[in-house]
């Protein structure tokens, strides 16, 4: 991953943090400058975390799973919350 590759997308994830943090949930960017990370965590539910990655513009799991291009943070950041929404039983 080149350099540009790399500050694009340690400033989509940060795009990214900023929404969230507008809905109140916490997100914090982790890992080395090559190979940013967005953490998400749920604040009304503990276990509801997970990581997000940015490449070649667009967001998925850290896992592999697709979200959706960074042209369209608000559906990803509504299909985050939807994701690591509370379950009750």
């Amino acid at each position: 991953m080149g350099i540009d590759a790399v500050t694009d997308a340690a400033f989509h994830l940060e795009r990214l943090r900023a929404e969230l943090l507008g809905h109140s949930w916490a997100a914090d960017v982790i890992g080395a400058a090559r190979h940013p990370v967005l953490r998400v965590h749920n604040p009304a539910e503990a276990e509801m975390h997970d990581e997000v990655v940015c490449q070649d513009g667009t967001f998925h799991w850290a896992w592999g799973g697709f979200i959706g291009p960074v042209v369209d943070l608000a559906e990803v950041t509504d299909r985050i919350m939807f994701v690591l929404r509370e379950v009750t039983p």
